[in-house]
């Protein structure tokens, strides 16, 4: 784990707390049990958006730093969240998976809120002994690097990147390309999860302005300046997933899911309700199975556990209409009197010994989105297989960053091939029992090399005093 020495200030959409029925608590996420060492040891502060800011404690037990809440109106929360970062960055930066929406109140409303967040860290970065280091979460803020340089100058400030980055040709169809590149490129340091998204980024960057030299992992700026642009794939707690495989609780659950899908071969899918996951597309090749196979009818169960996700979004709740329209279609043609259906939709969240039991369930694991910066439902698929000993099969897109770490141990599909999936799909059930145990393994073992502590401390490591250059 890299060892910092100054404090750490960590700034995200959200703060890493929620309130539950005991009081507050912090989050069970992942970047929060990765910095919770760091923080311990060298204190810092998390600022982020809350709904309820004059409630939000100053500290929360099992989380060392202090809480800075971000207020904003409901008007400036719409235009930035809503609007901006959910209807036109994100299917943008997601290979127009849909037509982004272009509204200048919504970017307006996005630079309010970045430089809304910069005022709230100014002043935490005065408050705070030392000289901490900043750490700016994703693309809800990706002017705030900028905002962060013109009032914190001499700051060492870090940028990472939870989403893919796309191609210049992409990226030039943003009316305001040229501010969030300038935002970005404040920092001294910016992440992303594979080298593709890196070289994207500096693709982008070359073609909008010019003078701009990339050397190895370093951009060199006209004014001589230097940007650590890297590629550090986020990943999992491994000791936790593989602790959760084998726990009594979900011991207790995999007895309970064994006994209502004997004798069936299970498909798992779990994933946000969000039309970049490729959910439709992996029903529909579900249906093309069931079609092409009559004799597994009765024989296979897919399972598709779909969080509720943005709601408050039209887009969602068109595609929520079309899921399940897609599940109540393929039940009312597979399913035979008597019998159970072939599909068991929830929409919902199931708890961690839940999760834990439907991945050691599954046979097939369908992590299929059409486009995702990395996804670590599959890491925490082949980590919680490999600590109960499973054979499962990963049946992986080829469009998410994981792809790129598992390889040939995983099954590669292209989701947009809903024909072509559906065979992949048939030939994950016919590999040999020894073959699907040594690929478990080779992915479990580099998820294990790699895991969610070895990305904070790679992080980082980059974001050091004095690598701005003159």
């Amino acid at each position: 784990m890299r060892r910092l020495k100054r404090p750490l200030i960590v700034v995200a959409n959200r703060l890493p707390v929620s309130r539950g029925p005991d009081g507050w608590e912090a989050s069970a996420g992942g970047l929060v049990t990765a910095l919770r060492p760091v923080i311990e040891e060298v204190g810092g502060a998390w600022i982020g958006y809350d709904d309820d800011p004059d409630e939000v404690p100053a500290r929360v037990d099992g989380l060392a730093c202090e809480l800075h809440p971000v207020s904003l109106s409901e008007e400036q929360f719409h235009g930035y969240y809503h609007g901006f970062a959910n209807r036109t960055l994100w299917p943008l930066f997601h290979d127009l998976v849909v037509e982004p929406v272009i509204d200048r109140r919504w970017w307006q409303s996005y630079v309010e809120v970045n430089r809304r967040f910069g005022e709230v860290l100014a002043r935490v970065v005065k408050e705070t002994d030392g000289e901490p280091v900043l750490w700016i979460q994703d693309y809800h803020l990706m002017m705030l690097p900028g905002i962060a340089r013109g009032l914190v100058p001499e700051a060492p400030i870090g940028f990472f990147l939870h989403i893919p980055f796309p191609p210049p040709e992409l990226v030039a169809r943003l009316p305001w390309r040229d501010q969030l590149l300038q935002g970005l490129l404040a920092a001294d340091a910016i992440g992303f999860h594979t080298r593709q998204y890196r070289d994207n980024f500096v693709r982008s960057v070359q073609r909008l302005f010019s003078g701009v030299t990339a050397l190895g992992d370093k951009l060199i700026l006209p004014d001589g300046r230097q940007v650590r642009a890297v590629a550090h794939p986020i990943s999992i707690d491994v000791d936790e997933f593989s602790e959760l495989a084998v726990s009594d609780a979900t011991n207790q659950e995999m007895e309970e899911l064994s006994e209502q899908f004997a004798g069936r071969t299970v498909f798992l899918g779990v994933d946000r309700l969000d039309y970049t996951k490729g959910i439709r597309h992996r029903l529909q090749s579900i249906e093309l199975l069931l079609e092409r196979r009559p004799e597994l009818r009765g024989q296979l169960a897919f399972v598709q556990i779909a969080v509720p996700s943005r709601d408050d979004v039209k887009e969602y709740r068109e595609l929520r209409t079309e899921v399940e329209t897609e599940v109540g279609r393929i039940n009312g043609r597979f399913t035979e009197p008597g019998h159970d259906v072939p599909v068991h939709y929830l929409y919902r969240g199931v708890p961690r010994e839940s999760l834990a039991a439907y991945y050691r369930l599954a046979d097939v694991m369908c992590v299929t989105p059409l486009k995702d910066g990395m996804n670590l439902v599959a890491k925490e698929f082949v980590t919680v297989q490999a600590a109960a000993e499973g054979a499962g099969v990963l049946l992986l897109s080829e469009f998410c960053g994981t792809a790129q770490e598992f390889g040939d141990d995983a099954v590669r599909t292209n989701p947009f091939d809903v024909e072509g999936q559906s065979y992949l799909m048939e030939s994950a059930l016919e590999l040999d029992h020894l073959e699907r145990a040594a690929r478990m393994r080779r992915m479990a073992g580099s998820v294990r090399d790699a895991d969610v502590y070895r990305w904070v401390s790679d992080e980082l490591a980059g974001i050091e005093p004095g690598s701005r250059g003159p």
